[in-house]
């Protein structure tokens, strides 16, 4: 694969980490960042942090992209400057960026949110419908400029990623 930049935006629940985790191959340098795995590194609630949580994940792309890799980042992106910030980084090494907008029903969000990875076991807790809708809304409400929409709730995995490909040829 040619290098380029994927940005992956959406509620959670909605399919952007498995999606981001299909791509991710070391030996074809494609590298995925998940923005959340910064969180922890500044508290347990990193809400107050979430400039610096953002700015960790664009500074790690930054130097994935100066060592050849593609980059696929996920990521909630409530506020949209960190988007514009890889973008700007792409653009600067001429490297082909786009956003998707991951797309798909707020009862179906609410449904997935209470049988992710680690819920049912009670490794973690979901986080709750007024929470999913609260987001689902922000984004809603906040589309990205010129965003490709991704409905992960009526397409597959390989019908998302197939979609992806295509925009960029």
């Amino acid at each position: 694969m040619p290098q380029r930049v994927i940005i992956l935006r959406g509620a959670p629940a909605i399919g952007k980490t498995t999606l981001a985790k299909s791509y991710r191959n070391f030996e074809m340098k494609v590298a995925w960042i998940k923005v959340d795995n910064f969180k922890d590194l500044f508290a347990e609630d990193a809400t107050p942090a979430l400039e610096y949580v953002n700015g960790s994940a664009v500074a790690t792309l930054a130097y994935l992209i100066t060592q050849g890799f593609s980059v696929v980042v996920d990521g909630v992106f409530q506020n949209t400057t960190s988007i514009d910030k890889i973008l700007e980084i792409a653009k600067g090494e001429d490297i082909p960026a786009k956003v998707f907008e991951l797309k798909t029903s707020l009862e179906t969000l609410q449904k997935r949110d209470s049988q992710r990875e680690g819920v049912p076991e009670g490794l973690r807790k979901p986080l709750g419908n007024e929470t999913i809708e609260e987001i689902f809304t922000t984004l809603n409400n906040n589309p990205y400029p010129n965003s490709v929409k991704l409905d992960t709730e009526h397409n597959p995995l390989e019908k998302c990623k197939e979609l992806i490909d295509k925009s960029f040829n």
